[in-house]
């Protein structure tokens, strides 16, 4: 899974490249940053919650006794971050559809 850092960082920056030549665009712009807060809201969730989850359990091969409430948070933050890249996604696509005069 780590490899996929490199698909991760790759969106981040295309993303980015797109908001900073969409500036002069209002409402493009808007959406694509919208996409952008959201892919970077999604690595927070990752970090601060799916990831130290992994750690404590040691990638699910060791059950802690707060297991149950471990499984909750690590599916949370996968709903969340599932959440937050599918607006990334939605708001990303409408910024490229809209067409400013």
């Amino acid at each position: 899974w780590a490899l996929l850092g490199i698909v991760v960082f790759a969106a981040l920056l295309s993303t980015f490249s797109l908001t900073v030549l969409l500036r002069q665009r209002r409402r493009p712009f808007i959406l694509s940053l919208t996409a952008l807060l959201c892919l970077v809201g999604t690595q927070v969730v990752f970090w601060a919650f799916t990831y130290p989850t992994n750690q404590l359990t040691k990638n699910w091969t060791l059950l802690p006794a707060n297991w149950e409430g471990l499984r909750r948070q690590w599916e949370y933050s996968h709903a969340a971050g599932a959440g937050l890249n599918f607006v990334a996604f939605v708001t990303l696509v409408l910024s490229l559809l809209i067409h400013e005069e």
